[in-house]
């Protein structure tokens, strides 16, 4: 039988997601395409690896690349993780007529605007939103609707440029700061309400995990260098089961995927209605993966590689109520130079991702799918997780592990 080839798209680091690991004895090898930042964890591991200078932003220097490849190494499968890459992989697919995602399914799970058109007509609870690309059309929708308003990219993730807009006089000042886009964005009402998540893969078209979390704090915590949490849902209360079917009816209205990771935001309100935020298909930031890991023994993302080149050797989990001792908790530093790590941890903690170095200058959070430090945590229940996360937080924030930076 010829070996077959799949090319990944790797934004995260070979510790995080070693691909050479994970396709070992499955017949398929792996082709990387990196950034500089991560060339050198992979190229020891994996003989056929390449990397871009600005591996984020230049699409045609991915494209050719992937062209120059397919042309000595041909390769049978397209594999991506992060969210900058799911339009990306889908175009080398259709290219080369690759199955798997197509750019259809993959603009619809990545644009905000086009996946909140694409459930519109339905039961589904949405926010009132409209796309925005003048500053007429901001104030048009801001006239007709109740401050706050909500002003965000329609391809961003992590939160990054969201705009929680409380007056006019603030949409005044948004709209005079020449670093606001006004294009390309999606003005929608806002929403009080606590936000949870739902994760999952879907595997043949069939739904083989599925698992519903709470966020602690919120995804724009980062702006005031506090961290964000995630616990499990438990599945004897009537919230596991509106959340997971609410997510179900989602992807059932998107555009059919064969294998796909996905990650799905949702509000509670105070009038206990679900509303949807956004879904992605992949899989959830920060340290969910490494969370679903600790308390399932199931490495999602290794489970969706495999899917995607068409092995199926993996047991998907069930629930189980000790899911509920456990909980994640990522970090962002503080505003100084790190000077000093804690030598020790809770001992509760399972797991530890440092991306951070002692000695580099830090402006604070940046989005909420980056942070200076991630933990496992394994607790009694979700109450003594919780008050891990502030243990956790407040022993890398002590002012011992950080100096000022003056601005003068």
């Amino acid at each position: 039988m010829k070996n077959k080839i799949v090319l990944i798209l790797a934004k995260t680091e070979y510790n995080r997601t070693p691909y050479d690991v994970w396709l070992q004895g499955t017949g398929v090898t792996p082709v990387l395409i990196t950034s500089s930042k991560f060339y050198d964890g992979y190229v020891s591991h994996i003989k056929h690896c390449y990397y871009l200078d600005d591996y984020d932003n230049d699409d045609d220097s991915l494209y050719k690349l992937s062209e120059k490849i397919y042309q000595t190494t041909p390769f049978d499968y397209v594999f991506c993780r992060a969210e900058v890459d799911v339009i990306r992989a889908a175009e080398i697919r259709s290219r080369y007529q690759i199955t798997g995602q197509v750019p259809e399914s993959a603009v619809c799970y990545r644009d905000k605007y086009l996946m909140k058109e694409q459930l519109s007509g339905s039961k589904i609870r949405m926010a009132r939103f409209h796309k925005a690309d003048s500053e007429e059309d901001i104030l048009s929708f801001s006239a007709d609707s109740r401050f706050p308003v909500v002003i965000k990219p329609r391809l961003a993730s992590g939160s990054a440029g969201v705009a929680v807009i409380k007056s006019r006089n603030e949409l005044n000042i948004y709209l005079k700061d020449s670093f606001n886009p006004a294009a390309g964005m999606l003005i929608e009402e806002y929403i009080d309400g606590e936000m949870y998540h739902v994760d999952g893969l879907v595997v043949g078209k069939e739904l083989k995990f599925i698992q519903p979390f709470k966020y602690i704090n919120d995804c724009l915590s980062y702006r005031k260098n506090l961290y964000i949490g995630n616990i499990p849902v438990g599945k004897d209360t009537c919230l596991y089961s509106r959340l997971t079917e609410t997510t179900r009816d989602i992807i059932s209205r998107m555009p059919v995927t064969e294998n796909f990771a996905f990650h799905c935001e949702l509000w509670v309100t105070k009038q206990d209605n679900i509303v949807f935020c956004e879904i992605a298909s992949r899989t959830g930031g920060g340290m969910i993966s490494f969370l679903i890991e600790a308390m399932s023994d199931f490495n999602i993302d290794r489970a969706w590689l495999l899917a995607e080149c068409h092995i199926n050797t993996v047991q998907y989990p069930v629930y189980q109520e000790y899911f509920l001792r456990f909980g994640c908790v990522c970090i962002p530093p503080a505003n100084g130079k790190l000077i000093s790590l804690p030598t020790e941890y809770p001992p509760e903690v399972r797991r530890t991702h440092l991306t951070g170095k002692v000695g580099e200058i830090y402006n604070g959070g940046e989005k909420s799918g980056l942070y200076l430090i991630g933990h496992v945590v394994e607790a009694d229940d979700p109450v003594s997780v919780r008050t891990l996360f502030s243990a956790c937080y407040e022993n890398i924030h002590h002012c011992r592990h950080w100096e000022s930076i003056s601005n003068d």
